[in-house]
């Protein structure tokens, strides 16, 4: 059990549920949690088989436990892993229910003593039918008609009119179908639950002592734990000893190690594979970017589609509607031309139709297989509403730095003046900038490293803020700044080459005694894939894709030319970003708006889809997004849309078949050509076969 103090009255405890393999099942386990004294909130989480209560420190775990099992589930610790041995006791029953079964219809075929075979009927109800008999029951008491109270009374009703096989062979169906329906349900939720349960327990933490383990939700922040190699971590951190190499791919979907030393970043639930590291904790167990990710997994089915919420309410109209018929076919006809049995029998395949299961499943069986599957690429999408959005998405807006680009500025030209070489000239700044931890230095230096250039050495170096750096080279007084420092140290007059207006974002000067000698001129990095990922987009039908910029409309231009996009608005300011993407989506529809969900937050949230890219470690991309990228691959961007189109796509034929079916059933049952077990099978074959379908997006994966 998990358990997180939200405030002195309330407790917030996380428990994971047995048995519970449909919607319908985790609404009645809501209502039914929330009328426990001193609960104030239920909420169960489908997609994870979880539950999460908000209750009073009052309300005892026995309350909770005795609760569930009065809705007909179990509960178990929010980490256990314990699913095989509750699995093949159920597959036992199952077996052995079937078995008396086609023992007692050989036996009734080959004209037996009744004594011989109704037993073996009657064992194989007790067997298969104790989970739905109970189920039904407390549904009934709970005022309530769901598909277990349905089943019962269609089960009961055959064995009162004598139609041992019937009842067993309903009983044996249904039991197969929930077993078979709840072990495709558990492999759709594997690929969260592996998010789930990749973080550790415990954690080895760094005392005066020496090293103790201890649970992982005990670490406070700023404390030290140590990871060997092999390990997981179990909190997020700084390394602060050691190197190694770091699999992130459970969180960020990356297929190579990250190299990691002193200072790096590392979190919880990665693989550290080669060294051993001590990490300085940065945040506690709840509140780690595995953690919150969790959270939002979670959370991401109360966003439902609009298919969804079609859905639902269509299953609202249509249980009642069946029942109701049902009811009137056992009673109306039998008035009129008698046979009161025969009309009755007749009444229980429509009640085994009215079940909704089938049609429940449907939408959120695609979406949870969905959103695990994108779990696995490092791909968070926060809910269903945002899968069937992003499959409707006709325009792609980027923001330009950190996302077309890299966001790393390199050293793009270096401009001479008074006949001084360039390699000098890059050789001085270099020198004088290594003080410096300004991204344009850190592109002198690189650039100076790449040309394999000798530095000068540079004494007395400083920092001017905002300006540039000075120092002495070789007992002259060097200076590398921007226009207003560099001519604020002119000794004598000289033009200065206009600068910022040439289509490059970033400059700088280089004086010696006050003597300009040229100046160097910077670009961002473009992204490698990018030119790929808009190509690829294009093919997949989506043909406008913009870029907004704060840059100079040079700099924007030239990017976007050579990425082939159609349109270029800069330089905008955040609030005009905004603008533009509101006109953007009158003009096309649905649109999605890519971005570090950092600066550009507001435009973002005014998208109809807002995708933060690089977003693990920042909470504050993770919120502004609809979907966030764990890393900064653009190529997700075209997984992205395949997913959403393949899961909409998949939603609509479940919808299609499971109420086509139905339909078909009615007409079949009215009449009285629907035996029992026919009716069971089309019912429970349809969700199976709609929760398969499913699972074609689980292999996309």
């Amino acid at each position: 059990m998990d358990s997180t103090q939200h405030s002195p009255a309330v407790q917030v405890r996380t428990f994971r549920v047995e048995g519970m393999d449909c919607a319908d099942c985790a609404v009645g386990l809501e209502h039914a949690m929330r009328r426990v004294p001193g609960v104030q909130q239920a909420k169960v989480i489908f997609s994870t088989g979880t539950l999460r209560v908000w209750a009073s420190p009052e309300v005892s775990e026995s309350t909770l436990h005795e609760a569930v099992r009065q809705a007909g589930f179990r509960l178990q610790p929010a980490l256990s892993h314990d699913h095989a041995e509750s699995n093949r006791l159920r597959m036992g029953a199952v077996a052995l229910a079937t078995l008396f079964s086609i023992v007692a219809f050989v036996l009734q075929k080959q004209q037996a003593p009744a004594w011989m075979f109704i037993p073996l009927y009657l064992g194989a109800i007790v067997l298969g039918g104790t989970p739905t008999f109970i189920g039904g029951w407390r549904a009934v008491r709970n005022r309530s008609l769901d598909t277990d109270a349905l089943m019962t009374i269609a089960i009961l009703g055959a064995v009162g009119l004598r139609e041992w096989a019937e009842a067993a062979a309903v009983v044996c169906l249904f039991a197969i179908g929930n077993l078979l329906e709840h072990l495709t349900t558990e492999r759709t939720r594997r690929a969260i639950r592996q998010l789930m349960d990749s973080a550790p327990e415990t954690a080895t933490l760094i005392t005066p002592e020496g090293l103790r383990t201890v649970p992982a939700e005990l670490v406070q922040q700023d404390e030290r734990i140590r990871v060997r190699a092999g390990e997981r971590f179990p909190l997020d951190g700084e390394v602060v000893e050691g190197y190694s190499d770091v699999d992130q791919s459970m969180i960020t979907g990356e297929s190579r190690p990250v190299p990691k030393s002193p200072g790096d970043e590392v979190f919880a639930g990665t693989l550290n594979q080669t060294g051993m590291v001590d990490v300085r904790v940065t945040r506690t167990y709840e509140n780690t970017t595995l953690a919150r990710l969790i959270h939002l997994v979670e959370e991401a089915q109360e966003h439902k589609a609009p298919l969804q919420h079609l859905v639902d309410r269509f299953a609202r109209v249509y249980t009642p509607t069946v029942i109701a018929l049902a009811v009137l076919l056992s009673t109306v006809p039998p008035l009129i031309w008698g046979e009161f049995g025969r009309w009755f029998f007749r009444s229980l395949s429509l009640l085994l139709i009215a079940c909704p299961c089938a049609l429940v499943i449907s939408t959120p069986v695609a979406l949870v297989a969905a959103l695990g599957t994108a779990s696995r690429r490092g791909v968070l999408i926060k809910g269903g509403i945002f899968v069937e959005a992003m499959a409707q998405v006709r325009a792609f807006i980027y923001d330009k730095t950190g996302t077309l680009t890299t966001g790393r500025m390199r050293v793009r030209e270096v401009q001479p003046l008074d006949n001084v070489p360039a390699e000098q000239i890059l050789a001085i700044a270099a020198a004088v900038e290594a003080v410096s931890t300004h991204p344009l230095a850190e592109a002198l230096r690189e650039e100076a490293n790449r040309r394999k250039l000798p530095l000068p050495t540079a004494q007395q170096c400083t920092v001017v803020p905002g300006k540039g750096v000075e120092g002495i080279v070789e007992g002259k007084t060097c200076r590398v700044g921007n226009a207003d420092f560099a001519c604020a140290h002119l000794v004598q007059d000289m033009p200065l080459v206009s600068g910022g207006e040439d289509g490059h974002s970033a400059q700088v000067w280089v004086q010696v005694d006050g003597k300009t000698i040229g100046r160097i001129l910077f670009e961002d990095t473009r992204r490698a894939e990018a030119t790929e990922v808009v190509n690829e987009l294009r093919a997949a039908g989506i043909r406008h894709h913009v870029m907004l910029s704060g840059d100079v409309e040079s700099v924007a231009q030239k990017v976007a030319q050579e990425l082939g996009l159609d349109e270029v608005r800069a330089p905008l300011l955040p609030e005009q970003k905004v603008e533009a993407v509101r006109e953007l989506r009158e003009r096309f529809g649905a649109v999605a708006m890519v971005g570090d969900g950092i600066n550009d937050a507001p435009a973002l949230k005014a998208a109809t889809v807002g995708i933060a890219m690089g977003a693990i470690g920042s909470d504050v991309a993770i919120e502004a997004a609809d979907i966030a990228l764990m890393n900064d691959d653009l190529r997700l961007l075209p997984y992205l849309v395949r997913l959403s189109r393949a899961t909409v796509g998949i939603i609509r034929q479940n919808i299609a078949f499971s109420i086509g079916t139905k339909l078909l059933l009615l007409i079949i049952a009215a009449p009285g050509y629907l035996p029992l077990w026919l009716a069971v099978m089309g019912d429970m074959g349809v969700s199976l076969l709609v929760t398969l379908n499913a699972l074609r997006l689980v292999r996309q994966a």
